[in-house]
């Protein structure tokens, strides 16, 4: 599922198991990083903890204006804007092991900060002109203009094509229409970049990301919305209503907004996918407390093995979602792609996180389903990261069509890892084998036909990201000796799910039938109704 690492497969790194391995067992990406983030996590986490009441934040449905200053007196606002604009500067690696501390302790805080340090920053610094770059970072640096992305609309979520809000060329300037839900951080964001069609600028398809502060006329902030989790996350619908801004105020070359908004989205995936890492510890944190204290029939329930399969799985899934994010911030280090990459560990790290905190609830028995225990509020909180920055349905089908849309590559290097791994390493590679047979056997049968069947799209997506991340396991694991244990039962774990979606794959096609089937019965009543009463 990565660009980076092609499906017949998954060949990079390959050739340099070594360095990616110790890029894969460290939580910083450079030099200057390896000093500076230690002092940066071990501060903000400090802070956070002291003011950020996780269960009062869920309970009233607002991030306290005392812990948003606190976090901007930090330099928590300038994680990822240039050390030469006043930002601490850090690489997305860097970035994420912050904002995965965060959301262990309180995770509205961390996607406020994650959010604002992807999405809401990254088009303004990599897109942005100098002029609106120097007027615009001393603000977002100090928290006096927290940034946030404007993308989905009611009639367009996972399709941005669809989008229906418009900048116009009036003059010398861009009026801006449109009305855009969901938008986080924006009930109280200071700017919003906004994706927007630009017919008068690059044709009738295309669209423009622009920069819009909050303070120009014509911007209109709704109501916040009520939250299943992530309580105190704002969650608004913005409206420009003939919001008037400079050309300047378009983010690189205007008509390219579909590629660039995808390409900041690779920062705000994997920032969210972080943020997924340290829910999933603290779940993961809390069960092991309540297992190795909780007595039952004369012992702590954790010695029994049903709960120690709960944990073990929990472990496994943990590993394997920390190093699909470090995986991700060295590929960009490295100059790779990180867009399939970052659609990965988007969904693998969603729905790890989702599964650990079920797991923690579990284990917790009546008590998880109490509030003050914390572990619902956990669950609930990141049930939404399977759905925003692109539903994982969406993303499998992108996934499998970009593996499927390859031309095959010659026979890869078979996965050299001598010693206390090579057991491991030789189950990948006969799955891999057995993977790269599947796909061709595909995309002989159904050519460009395939993308009619989702299924088929999703299961080879899933078979590609469960064999990513055992990959990543196993070097990861080679760096460091001492994570052995643990990454053997996570890869294991991976490939036995490898194997299981190969097997849906061959199914796909047939179930995609029966499925069908099934639901045309059900619509046909429901199709009746609304024909006899369109009310």
């Amino acid at each position: 599922m990565a660009q980076a690492l092609p499906p017949e497969p998954i060949a990079v790194g390959l050739e340099n198991q070594e360095a990616l391995g110790a890029g894969l067992s460290v939580a910083h990406a450079t030099p200057a990083e390896a000093e500076a983030l230690p002092l940066v996590r071990a501060e903000s986490t400090r802070l956070v903890a002291s003011l950020a009441d996780a269960a009062a934040i869920d309970r009233d449905g607002a991030i306290p204006l005392a812990l948003r200053q606190a976090v901007a007196d930090a330099g928590l606002f300038g994680l990822t804007v240039p050390e030469e604009h006043g930002g601490a500067g850090f690489s997305l690696k860097a970035a994420c092991a912050v904002v995965a501390d965060l959301a262990a302790i309180e995770r509205s805080t961390a996607i406020m900060i994650g959010l604002h340090s992807g999405l809401g920053v990254r088009p303004l610094v990599e897109l942005g002109s100098a002029e609106l770059q120097a007027r615009m970072f001393p603000e977002i640096v100090s928290g006096a203009r927290i940034a946030s992305f404007a993308a989905t609309e009611a009639e367009a979520g996972s399709d941005l094509t669809g989008i229906r809000t418009t900048g116009t060329v009036v003059g010398d300037q861009l009026r801006v229409d449109g009305e855009k839900v969901y938008v986080t951080n924006g009930g109280f964001a200071g700017c919003y970049t906004v994706l927007a069609r630009t017919p008068g600028l690059g044709g009738q398809r295309a669209h423009s990301l622009v920069f819009v502060p909050r303070e120009t006329p014509g911007v209109t902030i709704g109501p916040e919305e009520d939250k299943l989790g992530i309580r105190g996350s704002s969650t608004v619908t913005v409206t420009f209503e003939g919001a008037m801004v400079p050309q300047g105020m378009i983010l690189g070359q205007a008509g390219r907004g579909i590629d660039q908004a995808h390409a900041a989205l690779s920062w705000g995936r994997t920032l969210m996918a972080a943020g997924c890492v340290g829910t999933a510890r603290a779940a993961l944190h809390l069960a092991l407390s309540h297992v190795t204290s909780r007595q039952q029939f004369g012992k702590p329930i954790g010695d029994f093995t049903a709960s120690r399969a709960h944990v073990a799985r929990m472990a496994a899934r943990l590993y394997a979602s920390e190093t699909l994010v470090r995986w991700v911030g060295h590929a960009l280090a490295s100059g790779q792609p990180i867009d399939e990459l970052s659609l990965g560990a988007k969904v693998l790290c969603s729905e790890a996180s989702f599964e650990i905190c079920d797991r923690a609830l579990q284990l917790h028995g009546a008590l998880g389903f109490i509030e003050p225990t914390g572990v619902a509020r956990l669950t609930r909180d990141c049930r939404i990261t399977r759905i925003f920055e692109g539903a994982n349905d969406v993303l499998l089908v992108r996934g499998g069509a970009a593996v499927l849309g390859r031309k095959p590559a010659p026979a890869p290097a078979r996965l050299s890892l001598p010693g206390p791994l090579e057991r491991e390493a030789k189950a990948w590679d006969a799955l891999r084998s057995r993977f790269t047979d599947a796909t061709a056997s595909v995309r002989a049968e159904h050519g460009v036909g395939v993308v009619r069947h989702q299924l088929v799209l999703q299961a080879v997506a899933r078979a590609n990201l469960a064999l990513l991340a055992a990959l990543g396991c196993l070097f990861r694991a080679q760096a460091r000796p001492d994570e052995l244990t643990l990454a053997r039962h996570a890869t294991e774990d991976l490939l036995f799910e490898a194997e299981q979606h190969l097997n849906d794959l061959a199914r796909a096609v047939r179930d995609e039938a029966r499925v069908h089937a099934v639901s045309d019965q059900l619509y046909a009543p429901l199709s009746r109704i609304t024909k006899e009463d369109p009310s």
